[in-house]
């Protein structure tokens, strides 16, 4: 059997890159990219310029700004990052008979029947910087939690760990590093003596069985290098759909509030129209300006196809949260969940 290769590949300060794709005069200056309420809350990405000063992701901005005082902040636009992704992976599908996403600018791709991985991520990285803009670093490996290892370790460019070289590569390696590992885990290893891959591999499988079940014998193997894993497109049913809303300002006036909800809600009912999926559940979470929450929910007897009635639901929920409140509304969350499929055509005459 052929040693799966899979590549992983990841946008370079994406946020900020987009920017510069779009105003190329930002290009070698400090950038930052902001979120928050009113845009310029929170540091999402930065510009190798600004990290030279010490700006980072998770940064306040007015911090930021103390730092580095010919500081660009750029408002995030979410959309604009979305279309220049789907640019990304329109080239990205050209060079693998299989892409997986896994965030905006993301993804593993299927390189097994490639005679040389390296030379085709090098194909790959050329043709999306030339034709999308975007820089790419990537790297190649037996497995997605191989992958990704390489490219955090060869960021920015390009590494490749040889087939038989993944328990060398890892050992040095603080175990922190893996996708998946949280707090909770990394202190239920570090019980156990292990910090590093390297003392992963020197303690018995069964132990890692026991403690931490499947996770903890592939955890196991894959510390001494014997967990090759073909890449695989996961189809998972959606089971929820939402959107939330942090208004630039605290709104006085609920009918404006619940306008806007219902706005939201029918671009929801018009995504799960698209998918051929009901809800029987809908949630309203309402956060005022003291950051207090109303919350209500309701379930209708049966998964509900019409519009117009979730809506008047929506409308009746919303007014149980905000009933006998005085606070201005912070923040708006709607959901919907218990989706069914929709039969894809209505008989004429049932």
């Amino acid at each position: 059997m052929k040693t799966p290769r899979i590549l992983h590949v990841d946008g370079d300060n994406y946020f900020v890159t987009c920017e510069e794709i779009l105003s190329p005069t930002l290009r070698g200056r400090a950038v930052v990219v902001a979120g928050g309420r009113r845009q310029d809350g929170i540091v999402l990405s930065a510009s190798r310029r600004a990290k030279a000063f010490g700006v980072k992701s998770g940064m306040a901005c007015f911090r930021a700004r103390q730092l580095c005082a010919e500081l660009v902040v750029c408002p995030a636009r979410p959309e604009v990052y979305r279309q220049i992704s789907a640019r990304m992976f329109a080239v990205l599908n050209r060079f693998s008979p299989l892409v997986v996403p896994v965030s905006i600018d993301e993804g593993f791709l299927d390189l097994s029947a490639e005679a040389d991985g390296a030379a085709r991520w090098h194909e790959l990285s050329a043709a999306v910087s030339r034709e999308v803009g975007l820089a790419l670093s990537g790297g190649l490996a037996n497995s997605r939690w191989a992958s990704k290892l390489a490219t955090d370790a060869g960021k920015p460019g390009f590494l490749e760990i040889a087939a038989g070289r993944e328990k060398e590569f890892l050992s040095p390696r603080d175990l922190r590093e893996l996708s998946g590992i949280g707090e909770h885990r990394a202190d239920a290893l570090a019980a156990l003596g292990a910090r590093k891959f390297s003392d992963v591999a020197a303690l018995p499988s069964m132990l890692l069985r026991q403690r931490f079940g499947i996770w903890g014998q592939k955890l196991w193997l894959f510390a001494n290098g014997e967990w090759p894993e073909e890449l695989l497109a996961e189809v998972r049913p959606r089971t929820m759909i939402s959107r939330q809303k942090t208004f630039s300002f605290d709104v006085r006036d609920y009918c404006r509030v619940l306008q806007f909800g219902t706005v939201e809600l029918k671009k929801l009912l018009a995504q799960l129209r698209r998918e051929q999926l009901a809800p029987r559940e809908l949630g309203v979470t309402v956060r005022f300006a003291d950051f207090s929450e109303a919350s209500a929910k309701h379930r209708f007897r049966v998964a509900q196809e019409r519009d117009e009635i979730i809506c008047a639901m929506f409308a009746a929920k919303f007014r149980e949260c905000v009933s006998g409140q005085t606070k201005s509304v912070r923040q708006l969350r709607v959901a919907l969940w218990n989706l069914s499929p929709q039969p894809a055509q209505r008989l004429l005459f049932p």
